[in-house]
């Protein structure tokens, strides 16, 4: 092989990857043109980079192999014993590669989804060739082998659009508590942040504490008022027990000292 073999071989090499990437990028635009044409969000934008990234790697190889004249099989039959031992090595990859597949094929996690996996809990990023990408709730990047994903527990916290939350409330003893319950039912149904078409919430009794009596709130809020809900239904919860003379006590401890005791 002579040298203007070689400086042809690469130029038609190095066409092939450009080639490979505009291909790359113009299917990836087509589709969100398209999805964005139809009125609908690109869904799982990251994995579906992933998984075209690496289809379009893959012809791109075997277009280069094609280029070079290089023929895997002697190769491959040369292995031998090495062989084995390179594929016991990439046993693991394999599993999770085939293991992101199914997952992607069944659903099992989708981008955006708010999970816990085997103990671990945030946001799916991508699922990628062999690892699901989480985003913790405080912000860290999480990754995840796919085969744990695929043959594990997985918790998905909203699998719906809504989702429900529940609120303990303490009042003082001293509380008219048929009043209690009204005012607590009262704030459920005036809370906009608060579900009320579909769903049920409710207000049930919890136990006699040793500083108050328990109350819990159980109701049901869309994802994208998960907090903004809580902070609304308690501050309304505390106006209207300001506005009726209910108070919701803090901890308190009653000594009680012995006659005995007193003279001393």
């Amino acid at each position: 092989m002579n040298w203007k073999t070689i400086l042809i071989q690469g130029i038609e090499s190095a066409i092939a990857i450009a080639v490979s990437y505009w291909i790359y990028r113009l299917l990836y635009g087509t589709l969100k043109k398209t999805a964005r044409r139809l009125g609908r969000e690109l869904k799982m934008p990251n994995t579906i980079r992933v998984i075209l990234g690496l289809i379009i790697a893959v012809i791109a190889v075997m277009v280069l192999l094609q280029i070079w004249d290089i023929d895997l099989l002697p190769y491959l039959a040369a292995f031998g014993v090495t062989g084995i031992i390179i594929g016991l090595a990439l046993q693991d990859p394999l599993t999770n590669l085939i293991s992101g597949f199914l997952v992607l094929i069944t659903g099992k996690l989708k981008e955006g989804d708010v999970v816990d996996v085997e103990g671990t809990s945030g946001v799916v990023n991508a699922v990628q060739v062999n690892h699901t990408a989480l985003r913790s709730f405080d912000g860290k990047s999480v990754l995840i082998p796919n085969r744990q994903v695929w043959n594990g527990k997985v918790t998905q916290f909203w699998p719906g659009p809504v989702r429900r939350l529940s609120m303990k409330v303490g009042v003082s003893y001293s509380s008219d508590l048929k009043k209690v319950l009204e005012l607590l039912s009262k704030s459920l149904e005036e809370e906009p942040l608060v579900e009320k078409e579909g769903v049920s919430n409710s207000v049930t009794f919890v136990g006699f504490g040793d500083s108050s009596i328990d109350f819990q709130l159980l109701y049901w809020v869309k994802r994208e008022n998960y907090f903004a809900a809580q902070k609304a239904l308690a501050l309304r919860i505390k106006h209207n027990f300001d506005e009726n003379g209910i108070e919701i006590p803090f901890t308190q401890i009653d000594l009680h000292m012995k006659d005995d005791m007193k003279g001393k």
